[in-house]
């Protein structure tokens, strides 16, 4: 059945096309073919040319010629347009041939270069195109829809858009000592080269304040206490293959208790680090990095009603550097970073006579240990809701005789863009050092509430 249809179908535009040609004059079938010979001679023309500069020779080498496009070749195709050029050629007697030689359909070869021995110019393009143009304009002039004129009126359309030579100059030759020394480039145009640097930081003054009555009947003492914080980051990406990371760490607190006679106050966190990471794209998310790290303590800390120290500045001081990989990866609410090091380096120096070295580690009457082993050390923000982010670094040093782990935390609850609450919560674990005779385990923990002012830059 669809068949049928379909040979229906094929019958009836049969019988509707031979009508129509019946309904035709015989000027205006002429015609019709006339136009129809026109372009089919010069698309065969194009063809032939394409295939002589684009077909490959015996060596399968396709060989592709220098061939300048003339935008004047597109006249046949675009609307019909007087040219003041065509019209002063014909009145002017340039065109060779006759409007009833052009009309007949035995000349139709003379309008274009179609024969094979003829040799390509671009005057002989021209001729034959403005002879089709000037039977266009004599015999049909319903099809003329615009002028040179009004073509030339539109924006679009400008004389000096393309140069007859293309310019062979670099833009670092127009830029003399006092700015653009070519008139003919806007004088607003500034050139500004990448950046690939992106920097932040965050500063915070907390404050925490417990009182207690002496007659308080479960006992205890009032102490207030005070925690500031710096964190400064520097980083750059060229967003292809290299990346270096820089952070500023800095926190320092006080904290102030009745039953220290000696001390009116005392740190109760006090650490200055600074991290330098330099990573190389090895594939996918996966660098190859070298880390370095330093850190210690800027204030002198001492026993409770003693004026003995238990840590200064430099002593202890770490110096870890770090030779691995490092997996980064950066989502839309979590950023997280991996250092796998194989192989890294950790320098302990305790420079102050009166701070026990064998608390750190160090042999007695030393001042400095050497310990060469592998680091893991994990990195991560997670900003769990806007007014919530959990920020943890996870650090795991072995020299496969002893080891040691830190694991910080720090919850910031940020209750408006100036104040804020954190919760600090610093974990370690270190059995190279002795154990203390109070409490008989390795493992230490240190936790911090406040609440203050906070701002990020």
């Amino acid at each position: 059945m669809k068949i049928r249809i379909v040979l229906w179908g094929i019958l009836l535009c049969l019988a509707c096309e031979a009508v129509q040609g019946q309904r035709l004059t015989p000027r205006q079938r002429y015609n019709r073919k006339y136009f129809k010979n026109v372009v089919t001679a010069y698309t065969d023309y194009l063809e032939r040319k394409t295939a002589q500069y684009w077909q490959p020779d015996s060596t399968g080498h396709v060989y592709q010629p220098d061939v300048e496009i003339n935008p004047i070749y597109y006249r046949l195709f675009a609307p019909v347009t007087v040219y003041r050029g065509t019209v002063w050629r014909a009145m002017n007697g340039c065109l060779t041939d006759s409007i009833r030689a052009i009309a007949e359909p035995a000349q139709n070869e003379r309008w274009l270069p179609l024969r094979t021995g003829l040799t390509e110019k671009d005057s002989a393009i021209i001729e034959g195109m403005d002879k089709v143009l000037l039977y266009t304009y004599l015999y049909h002039p319903e099809m003329v829809v615009q002028t040179e004129d009004e073509v030339r009126s539109q924006r679009t359309f400008h004389e000096y858009a393309v140069p007859e030579r293309p310019r062979n100059q670099r833009v670092a030759d127009l830029v003399g000592r006092r700015g653009w020394n070519d008139p003919g480039v806007h004088q607003n145009l500034v050139i500004r080269k990448p950046n690939f640097w992106t920097r932040s930081a965050s500063v915070s003054l907390q404050f925490t304040q417990n009182y207690i009555s002496s007659n308080w009947y479960k006992g205890g003492e009032s102490n207030n206490s005070m925690l500031s914080g710096l964190d400064v980051s520097l980083n750059y990406n060229d967003q292809q293959r290299i990346q270096f990371d820089n952070r500023l760490e800095w926190k320092l607190g006080f904290i102030t208790s009745r039953s220290d006679t000696v001390h009116k106050y005392k740190t109760n966190s006090d650490l200055l680090r600074l991290t330098s990471k330099l990573g190389l794209r090895a594939f996918s998310s996966w660098y190859y990095t070298i880390q370095t790290e330093f850190s210690t303590q800027i204030m002198s800390n001492y026993e409770a009603n003693s004026h003995k120290e238990v840590s200064s500045f430099m002593a202890p001081g770490y110096l870890k550097v770090d030779l691995g990989m490092d997996f980064k990866k950066n989502l839309n609410n979590l950023t997280f970073s991996a250092v796998v090091s194989p192989l890294s380096y950790k320098l302990t120096y305790v420079g102050n006579d009166e701070v026990d070295e064998t608390k750190f580690g160090v042999e007695e009457g030393k001042r400095s240990k050497n310990d060469i082993g592998s680091n893991l050390q994990i990195n991560s923000k997670w900003t769990i809701i806007p007014a919530v982010v959990w920020e943890s670094r996870l650090s795991y040093f072995t020299t496969y005789k002893r080891a040691e782990a830190e694991w910080e935390n720090t919850f910031n609850f940020q209750l408006n863009r100036y104040l804020s609450t954190k919760l600090f919560v610093h974990a370690r674990f270190d059995d190279g050092v002795d154990k203390d005779d109070d409490d008989d385990t390795y493992f230490q923990l240190s936790e911090l509430l406040s609440f203050g002012l906070s701002y990020n830059f």
